[in-house]
């Protein structure tokens, strides 16, 4: 049973997850050049570690979440966060290039595997009534590292180096530890994943859902074309001061969290059948944004917009994916509530490994072209989700 006194405890200890999580994933972008100078490397090598993260998280979620479908979620939840501290411990000492890839990715695969955790966790402790609004604060923690965690990583970069920042993520974890122990409940209720490892992953044949994997995967990777290089274009293109990058980091994650709770709204109101504006507005501003990186203040309201329309997609996917396995796939359960992170983290890969290459060539303004193409491709496979729920006449997420 769900218990009501435990509920409001339980769920912000989940969001310091998610805000500890968030700090993980986005602290390479705040600091990228501080770890390229610190470890002799180029911004190109150094800005494959965006690459390097999203990549793990993306290969390793789907299959550890898969692979460990009977674990007790409390017991795996527990031993993920620990490998988690030991793996940004790793990244805090590592003395070469190498080192760090090894360790963020290994970081990586246990970041996607908690967040999957967390949502079952949240489902179990929310009322269904409120569940895109419980998956939203969930998201809105992650960005709320934006907002907090990355102006302080690059002011902490500035007076003890860039290994401080992987330091207070490994703080953060730490405190977070004996806080989840107490509050979590031991037991959740889930469909038992009896029917063998490989018979999860046959949910792929169900358009509906590879759609909404595929359409995420361009809605981020149009996003990280850009994204992956925000700190060069905020001080090289826009030529702001390093004094004003740290309050800028900050707008910049308002603005992510302002996305989160914009996604709630969607995914309480209609859904997927909303986000074909998000991803329109998306291809819009991309393809606008090389003019507009021709001036500061147009060139900073771009970026800001950018980061408003960043997560517009996470609630209505993942309420989607959710339902989509509650009705059809229960089998399925734990791997489609890693759906929106393997996805959005594929999308990352792809988007910041794209623009490592093209930054070299083409220069840092041109890289909106590309992001466009991402978003075209993300609106036109948007528009054939709706079609195939159209013809099966699945709800979508208006019921969840």
């Amino acid at each position: 049973m769900k218990q009501a006194k435990k509920l409001p405890a339980a769920v912000l200890a989940l969001i310091g997850l998610s805000f500890a999580l968030g700090a993980c994933e986005y602290v390479v972008v705040a600091i990228l050049p501080d770890i390229a100078a610190g470890l002799e490397a180029d911004l190109g090598a150094a800005g494959k570690l965006v690459s390097v993260f999203a990549a793990g998280y993306a290969i390793g979620t789907p299959i550890l979440m898969a692979a460990a479908g009977r674990v007790p979620k409390y017991r795996l939840l527990m031993a993920l966060l620990a490998l988690f501290l030991a793996a940004n411990a790793a990244s805090m000492l590592a003395p070469n290039m190498t080192v760090l890839y090894l360790s963020r990715m290994a970081a990586a695969v246990m970041t996607g595997t908690l967040t999957a955790v967390i949502f079952l966790f949240v489902r179990e402790v929310t009322p269904p009534a409120q569940s895109a609004r419980a998956v939203s604060l969930v998201y809105a923690g992650m960005s709320l590292a934006t907002v907090v965690g990355n102006p302080l990583n690059k002011l902490i970069c500035r007076y003890l180096g860039w290994r401080a920042a992987f330091g207070m993520i490994l703080a953060v974890g730490a405190v977070l530890l004996p806080i989840l122990a107490r509050l979590l409940p031991r037991r959740i209720t889930e469909p038992a994943a009896d029917s063998g490892f490989f018979r999860q992953f046959t949910v792929l044949r169900d358009g509906r859902y590879t759609l909404s994997v595929l359409m995420t995967v361009c809605c981020y990777g149009a996003t990280y074309v850009v994204y992956t290089y925000l700190t060069p274009i905020l001080t090289d293109v826009l030529g702001v001061g390093e004094t004003a990058v740290s309050p800028l980091l900050m707008i910049v994650g308002l603005c992510c969290v302002g996305s989160n709770l914009l996604a709630g709204w969607v995914g309480a109101h209609g859904g997927i059948r909303r986000t074909p504006l998000v991803l329109l507005g998306q291809a819009v501003l991309f393809a606008a944004m090389p003019a507009l990186l021709g001036g500061r203040w147009t060139g900073l309201a771009a970026m800001l917009a950018m980061c408003l329309l960043m997560y517009a997609l996470s609630t209505p996917v993942q309420l989607h994916a959710l339902e989509l396995s509650a009705k059809e796939h229960p089998y399925a359960a734990s791997l489609c509530a890693s759906t929106l992170s393997v996805a959005a983290n594929i999308g990352v890969a792809l988007g910041s490994f794209a623009s490592s290459g093209l930054q070299e060539a083409v220069g840092l303004r041109a890289l909106g072209w590309p992001a466009a193409v991402f978003a075209l491709a993300g609106l036109g496979l948007n528009l054939l989700l709706l079609r195939a729920c159209r013809v099966s006449r699945f709800p979508g997420n208006q019921n969840i």
